[in-house]
């Protein structure tokens, strides 16, 4: 012994009952001190408590110290178990016979090593084996194994940091060659000092159990042909990844799962070249809890595509630079989610790819699909991103929350990049559902097109709310706010637009869109409103660098001066008025028109102090009579889309006490574009 140490121990004799092959065990609690190396640990705290129970065709082995003592009535049938101080290996040649391993007791310093030529049961009852060179668990067997974790029984495996040299794959704590299945309510807890947690060449499948992992060098669990988890409770703290499937998948669909660790939290790693193997993550169910901490480090990553389908709560927590929440090489596809993401880690010049490096909540290199149910993304680190996708992103429903604050990542002056919401390099499509976003940069943009059939799109901060080089509004409610282009559609081949038109275009067929910003509507194309409604009010209303169409729906924009506002196109098919006013309507006031029985055609309330005006109505004809007003007062009713203190009011009542009539106009019998001065 090179330091002194109190031993303390009480031991009562084990009762071993033969009975045609069966053995039952009983032992006691132990309390006593455990070295491995320089290491000290006190095993007072550890309950190695094992349970009364019965087991056919079961070899029992007791660890006390560094001794072991072995029960094993299956020599005669090929089961050879050989002991040196701690360390028991087993050589079994019987293809016939599922053995149940049953391990007990403390080893300060050995370990359990198995050849098994068929599948085997491994059961821990109440065992605390530390390795100071070595794999405390080390099944040398490509045969499946079935771990039982007894129920109400404490069990613990503690490699060492450096292990003996030796030709065979040892890998970790707790190591298998072949198929490791967990089951069993007991709990166990794994300390790895050289490498991984618990590791296996082939596949782990977790069914129950309470298993901690508190310390690795490398991954928590590192599987080669897949991961599954069903049940149970797993608790890892990693130095690596949490749980790695290097040549395979990721399946969860039951139980609770909370990892801490540097690099990624949950992940199938593969990058061969095999097509055969498909390295995808599919959650079906199960609460999963991931923090990261690492640069580049992902809460859950797959190399091939992932799918949540579940409604568990799924919470992601990324700080590292540049990590992200959801990472995938191929599709990801939510048909069913409860997932809150946040990411606080800051971009940076990543030089091996030459390129700048951002935080993202999910972040997708194929197509993105989200079904149902919530994801909510917080974003605070610099540069950092809501969700950015290479391929197309589809939204059928649920409800998407976006906010990120960071400022901008400059590196040099043709190398920044600033924190968005949504952006999709491919098409963007929302059939159903809710958008909410609030960025410091673009809240929503494609570099493809955008098209809106149904839904709800909230965008309460940005610098430009919508972008694209198409938009289509065709149903639902857009409610845009930015500072600078509210929506813009722009090919974006000269910075800051260009004044002649590049034949981008905004469509709004249907459904509202309301919009603020700089310029509220900022086309560097074509603009065409053929249906539904839209409502602008900007520093700059409408600047439109090639056709301004209205043929249809109701159009309400105004803004404080001329600056490039224009009229509509001569060649739009619906009436419409382009008002030029020597007066402002404050935010306070109303701009009303009415026909001439007195039928309210629309009633605007400014976000804006505003003196010019665009508007257009279905029910507008050639040669007919209106009445503009400027005040008065509105009961009941509220704004159209839900818009907050401004916008076109509906459902309620106008009154024009107090009101000015501004004018009384009889539009053009020719022409569809009026243009009113007063």
């Amino acid at each position: 012994m090179t330091k002194s140490k109190l031993f303390y121990a009480l031991f009562l004799m084990s009762a071993v009952l033969f009975t045609s092959g069966i053995i039952s065990c009983k032992t006691a609690s132990e309390d006593e001190v455990i070295e491995t190396g320089e290491e000290v640990i006190v095993d007072g705290d550890f309950d190695t408590k094992t349970k009364d129970t019965t087991f056919a065709n079961a070899v029992v082995i007791k660890y006390s110290g560094t001794t072991a003592t072995v029960t094993n009535p299956l020599e005669s049938s090929g089961v050879k178990v050989s002991v040196s101080n701690g360390n028991v290996v087993v050589t079994s040649t019987t293809t016939t016979t599922e053995v149940n391993y049953v391990l007990s007791g403390s080893a300060t310093n050995g370990s359990f090593k198995i050849y098994s030529d068929y599948k085997f049961n491994l059961v821990l009852n109440g065992a605390s084996i530390v390795n100071s060179s070595g794999p405390a668990i080390n099944i040398q067997s490509g045969k499946k194994v079935s771990v039982n974790l007894l129920s109400g029984t404490n069990n613990r495996v503690v490699d060492g940091s450096t292990y003996a040299t030796s030709s065979e794959d040892q890998k970790g704590a707790f190591f298998s060659e072949g198929q490791l299945n967990f089951a069993g309510t007991g709990a166990l807890t794994v300390m790895a000092n050289y490498k991984h947690g618990i590791c296996s060449d082939d596949y782990i499948a977790i069914t129950d159990g309470n298993i901690t992992i508190t310390k690795t060098v490398s991954d928590g669990i590192h599987a080669n042909d897949y991961f599954k988890m069903s049940g149970g409770t797993l608790n890892i703290t990693a130095a690596g990844d949490g749980i790695d499937c290097e040549e395979g998948y990721v399946a969860i669909s039951g139980g609770n799962i909370t990892v801490n660790s540097v690099d990624d939290g949950i992940t199938a790693s593969y990058d061969g070249t095999d097509t055969a193997i498909t390295p995808y993550v599919a959650i079906t169910g199960g609460t999963i809890n991931v923090t990261t901490t690492g640069d580049k480090g992902n809460a859950i990553k797959s190399e091939s595509y992932t799918t949540v389908n579940s409604s568990e709560a799924i919470t992601l927590k990324v700080s590292g630079r540049a990590s992200k929440g959801f990472k995938t090489t191929g599709n990801l596809t939510i048909t069913n989610a409860n997932a809150n993401i946040t990411t606080s880690g800051n971009a940076f010049y990543d030089t091996s790819d030459a390129d700048i490096a951002s935080a993202a909540g999910i972040n997708c290199d194929a197509n993105f699909v989200m079904q149902q149910g919530t994801v909510t993304i917080n974003s605070t680190g610099i540069a950092g991103k809501g969700i950015t996708v290479d391929g197309t992103s589809t939204i059928n429903g649920g409800t998407i929350n976006i906010i990120t604050t960071g400022a901008t990542y400059t590196y040099n002056s043709a190398n920044t990049s600033e924190a968005k919401g949504f952006k999709s390099d491919g098409a963007f499509v929302m059939n159903k559902g809710e958008l909410n976003i609030a960025a410091s940069n673009d809240g929503l943009k494609s570099g493809t097109s955008i098209t809106i059939n149904d839904g709800t799109i909230n965008v309460t901060k940005s610098y430009e709310g919508m972008e694209s080089i198409f938009i289509t509004i065709a149903g639902g409610v857009c409610n845009l706010t930015a500072t600078n282009d509210g929506i813009n559609t722009s090919y974006g081949t000269v910075s800051g637009g260009t004044e002649s038109n590049d034949n981008s275009h905004l469509k709004v067929t249907g459904g509202v869109l309301i919009v603020t910003g700089s310029d509220a509507i900022d086309s560097n194309g074509n603009f065409t409103i053929s249906g539904g409604v839209v409502i602008s009010n900007g520093n700059e209303n409408i600047d439109i660098n090639g056709n301004f169409l209205v043929n249809g729906g109701t159009l309400i924009g105004a803004e404080p001066a001329n600056n490039m506002t224009k009229a509509m196109s001569t060649s739009s098919t619906q009436v419409g008025f382009f008002i030029k006013s020597s007066a402002s309507v404050s935010t306070s006031s109303l701009f009303h028109i009415e026909d001439a029985s007195g039928k309210d055609l629309g009633t605007f309330m400014p976000k804006m102090s505003s003196s010019y005006f665009h508007f257009s109505h279905p029910s507008m004809a050639k040669g007919s009579q209106y009445k503009i007003y400027f005040g008065g007062s509105y009961t009941g009713g509220s704004f159209v889309g839900s818009s907050s203190g401004w916008g076109l009011y509906t459902g309620g009542t106008y009154s024009n006490t107090g009101a000015t009539l501004k004018s009384t106009t009889t539009t053009s019998s020719s022409s569809t574009v009026n243009t009113i001065t007063f």
